[in-house]
């Protein structure tokens, strides 16, 4: 959610694409959707006003997600299944933790069936984890993300734990009953979390060609951001990013599953439903907000948004001026 919640919060729902954008507790995000899709996401979520969550996830839609990460919490996302998906530069596994520190900058790119459990604490909490841990003291947590991928055995003995606490804090916070301060159970999780973390440090493995691709593809993705309302063809595109375009399109389908084409037609179409949403009192008309995204054939693009969306951009614009 945006903000942390003043007293207990718990909800286990059923999330349509437009309504993901508080699905991770301390990431508020903005949600570009990358494929049609209708079939909601699952999340349970259970939120402390002490600033400590637990978020179970299963996403059934292709997006990008961007946002900063709460300045003063640290999140660990334990995946299950990863559907090449990726998060702050780092192509998940399945059975990967992967730590975010506070204020991270997080850009992930989700492709359906990801899913994942996590835990959000505050960043105090886990550096004193990790020290107990380390058998050393520590000044504060790493700044930036790292990853460990655990044995099949050791992912689900740390599913089971969490299920089983988000069972009972679930019960807790039906009752408001839930401690404004990270929980024994929790800080136990975390404590083995943090073990195979010190017990894997300097054996991780890092693919410098994926982490080279992803580099690529988001440089070009900053830039179509930047341009969205020009024409952007590809050869401009490999001329601003230094590459060839069999290595534009190679960064892309590793990036995000869809070819640069796709891409920047996502990003127009979603630019525009943001439009739609926020500017319908403003008597623009759907030809207006195509063209301020740099759509030029309203025929096309009437098809695609009703493609991508399950909606005319028509449709859109008058649910907004309700």
């Amino acid at each position: 959610m945006s903000a942390w919640p003043p007293t207990t919060s718990h909800r286990d729902v059923q999330l349509g694409p437009d309504a993901l954008g508080d699905a991770a507790s301390g990431l508020p995000v903005k949600v570009d959707r990358l494929s049609p899709g209708q079939l909601p996401s699952r999340l349970r979520q259970i939120q402390s006003h002490g600033k400590w969550a637990l978020d179970l996830a299963e996403f059934n839609c292709a997006f990008r997600a961007s946002g900063g990460f709460d300045p003063g919490s640290v999140a660990i996302v334990a995946v299950e299944r990863a559907r090449d998906s990726t998060i702050c530069g780092i192509p998940l596994k399945d059975d990967m933790i992967v730590a975010i520190p506070a204020g991270t900058s997080v850009a992930a790119t989700v492709q359906p069936g990801l899913r994942y459990t996590g835990a959000v604490v505050p960043t105090s909490i886990w550096v004193e984890i990790q020290a107990l841990s380390a058998g050393t003291i520590l000044d504060r947590a790493a700044d930036h993300p790292n990853a460990v991928r655990l044995t099949a055995s050791d992912a689900q003995m740390f599913r089971s734990q969490m299920e089983a606490m988000a069972y009972r804090f679930g019960e807790a916070a039906s009752d408001s009953a839930l401690p404004e301060h990270t929980p024994i159970a929790l800080a136990e999780y975390l404590g083995g979390i943090a073990n195979a973390f010190a017990g894997a440090r300097g054996n991780v493995e890092t693919d410098r060609s994926s982490s080279r691709h992803l580099r690529q593809a988001w440089a070009a993705e900053d830039f179509i951001r930047a341009h969205i309302r020009e024409d952007i063809p590809i050869i401009r595109l490999c001329k601003e990013i230094g590459i060839s375009r069999r290595q534009l399109e190679y960064a892309f389908r590793a990036a995000f599953a869809l070819s640069p084409l796709e891409f920047i037609r996502a990003v127009r179409l979603n630019e525009a439903r943001r439009l739609l949403t926020a500017r319908g009192a403003d008597g623009l008309s759907v030809t207006r907000i195509a063209m301020e995204v740099g759509i030029t054939h309203l025929g096309r693009f009437a098809a695609s948004y009703r493609m991508l969306f399950g909606e005319s951009p028509k449709d859109t614009l008058q649910r907004a001026r309700r």
